[in-house]
């Protein structure tokens, strides 16, 4: 049952998705059945592959393509073209250029930030929990952490 009309995508939670052995599998697994349409930016879909690739392998990371692929061509997951949130995310990673000890916000986490606002939802499939010092650029108080805020 989609109870979560749309969400954004990190980098861990996909890859949490496509390792079974991982102790958070089932819990994001959960997470994404409860979410109808899922936001995958093209920066997380290549961290993903590069981690999926450099930890478990080139077939395993082809695998998690292929059911990205067809979730898109389901029309359930969306990889978004992004050139027209650049700005938007830049200006989250000058707003927290000091986070994180003074590395600051990476493009992909920026972007997401984006396409949050753009998508109007607050819920980040993700479990990365600098988002908690966040703010959306919508309405919305805080950003929902799947599956951890459930």
């Amino acid at each position: 049952m989609t109870e979560i009309p749309v969400a954004i995508a990190g980098t861990n939670a996909l890859y949490r998705l496509f390792t079974p052995k991982d102790p958070r599998h089932a819990a994001h697994t959960g997470a994404l059945a409860r979410v109808g349409h899922l936001v995958i930016s093209p920066m997380v879909l290549t961290e993903l592959d590069c981690l999926v690739t450099e930890r478990v392998g080139s077939g395993a990371a082809m695998n998690a393509l292929e059911f990205i692929a067809g979730q898109v061509e389901a029309r359930r997951f969306e990889i978004p073209d992004t050139a027209v949130h650049l700005r938007g995310a830049m200006a989250v990673m000058r707003g927290y250029n000091d986070a994180s000890g003074g590395k600051g916000v990476g493009l992909a986490d920026a972007m997401n930030v984006a396409l949050a606002a753009a998508f109007r939802t607050a819920d980040m499939l993700t479990t990365d929990r600098h988002f908690r010092m966040m703010r959306p650029l919508t309405a919305h108080a805080a950003f929902r952490l799947l599956p951890e805020d459930l």
